[in-house]
C-alpha cells in the first residue's frame, strides 16, 4: 500500500479530509513535531517467526545508532559515508523510486535506517524503499517495531514508525503481532494514541482490521477524558465520522463549542458528515465563529448537510 506519509499534526485530520496534507521527504529536515508526547507505553513484543534467516541475511537492527561501517557498504554505494547530507537524502530518493532494489542494497537499507546522524527524511525515505518494494521483506514490521519502542528514538520518528508499521500490514508474515502493536498504542493518551487510532482507521477501510463495538467503546472514552492530548481527540473526532458512529453523535457536538479553535472545526466537520437536521442551528452557529478555518468547517459541513439530504 504506497501510501505519503503524513506530519503528525496533517494525519490526525487526514481521515476526515480537513487539512491539506505534507509529504515528509518534502520537509525540511531538522522540523519539530506539533504533537506533544505523553506517557510511554509498552509496546507488545513482535514474536521471531521460525524458519526465517537471521542475521546474516536482512535481520534488521543489528548497527546501532551510527550505521554499519564503510566496508561492508553494497558495491554501488560504497561512496555512500563521503556524500554530504544532501547528497545523501538525493541518492536515497532516487532509490526509493525504484521498487525492485538489489537483495544487498534492501539489506544496507534496513540496517541503516537505525542510522541516526542521517537527516530523519533519509531515513524516511530508506524506509519508503522497503515498503514499497514489489516483493517486500515480510519481516519488516520487526523493524519498524524494534525502532517505534525505543524512547530514545524522536517522538517524530516513532510517530513515523506507526505508520509504517501499519503499512507492513498487508505483506507481514506477522500481521496479528502488527494488529496487537497497533491496537495496543491506540489505547493510551498521547499523541502515538491518535496515529495508531488512523491508521486502525485506514486498516478498517481496507479490510485488514475489524475493531469492532469496543473501538467504539474506547473512542468514547478517550474523547471524554481531559488526559487524552488535543491532537489525539481531533483524531478521535474524525474517525467518528469517517466510521459514521452516530452513536457518539452527542460528545461530538459537545465539542463543537469547545474553547480550542481544531477542536471546534473538527466537530463541526464530523457533524457535517453524520450529523442529522437537529445538528444545523451547531453548524451554521460556526460561520460567525472568530477562527476563519471553524468558519470554513462549517461552510464545508453545511454544504455536506445539504447533499445528504
Amino acid at each position: 500500500m504506497k501510501r505519503n506519509r503524513l506530519l503528525p499534526s496533517a494525519l490526525l485530520a487526514a481521515v476526515a479530509g480537513i487539512v491539506s496534507v505534507m509529504i515528509f521527504r518534502n520537509r525540511a529536515p531538522h522540523a519539530e513535531s506539533s504533537r506533544r508526547p505523553g506517557k510511554p507505553i509498552s509496546v507488545i513484543q513482535t514474536p521471531v517467526v521460525a524458519g526465517v534467516p537471521d542475521a546474516a541475511t536482512n535481520q534488521p537492527g543489528q548497527t546501532g545508532a551510527v550505521g554499519i561501517p564503510a566496508e561492508k557498504l553494497p558495491a554501488c554505494w560504497a561512496d555512500f559515508r563521503t556524500l554530504t547530507e544532501q547528497e545523501r537524502l538525493n541518492r536515497v530518493t532516487a532509490a526509493m523510486e525504484n521498487h525492485t532494489l538489489p537483495a544487498d542494497v534492501l539489506a544496507f537499507f534496513e540496517q541503516e535506517i537505525f542510522n541516526r546522524q542521517l537527516w530523519a527524511v533519509t531515513r524516511n525515505n530508506m524506509a519508503n524503499a522497503l515498503v514499497w518494494q514489489e516483493s517486500p521483506n515480510p519481516r519488516l514490521h520487526e523493524l519498524f517495531a524494534k525502532m517505534l519502542a525505543d524512547e530514545s528514538e524522536s517522538p517524530v520518528w516513532r510517530d513515523y514508525c506507526l505508520q509504517f508499521l501499519s503499512e507492513c500490514l498487508a505483506s507481514s508474515s506477522d500481521p496479528e503481532a502488527i494488529k496487537t502493536i497497533l491496537t495496543r498504542y491506540a489505547q493510551g493518551k498521547d499523541g502515538l494514541a491518535g496515529t495508531a487510532i488512523v491508521n486502525i482507521g485506514f486498516q478498517e477501510a481496507a479490510g485488514r482490521m475489524k475493531p469492532g463495538e469496543t473501538f467504539s467503546q474506547q473512542l468514547e472514552a478517550q474523547l471524554a477524558d481531559p488526559e487524552v492530548v488535543t491532537p489525539t481527540k481531533l483524531s478521535i473526532l474524525a474517525m467518528i465520522g469517517k466510521r459514521n458512529d452516530v452513536r457518539l453523535l452527542p460528545l461530538v457536538r459537545t465539542y463543537a463549542t469547545n474553547s480550542t479553535d481544531a477542536l471546534r472545526r473538527t466537530a463541526i466537520a464530523t457533524l457535517g458528515q453524520i450529523g442529522t437536521p437537529e445538528d444545523l442551528p451547531l453548524i451554521r452557529a460556526g460561520l460567525t465563529d472568530p477562527n476563519r478555518s471553524v468558519q470554513l468547517a462549517a461552510e464545508a459541513a453545511v454544504k455536506a448537510m445539504d447533499r445528504r439530504k
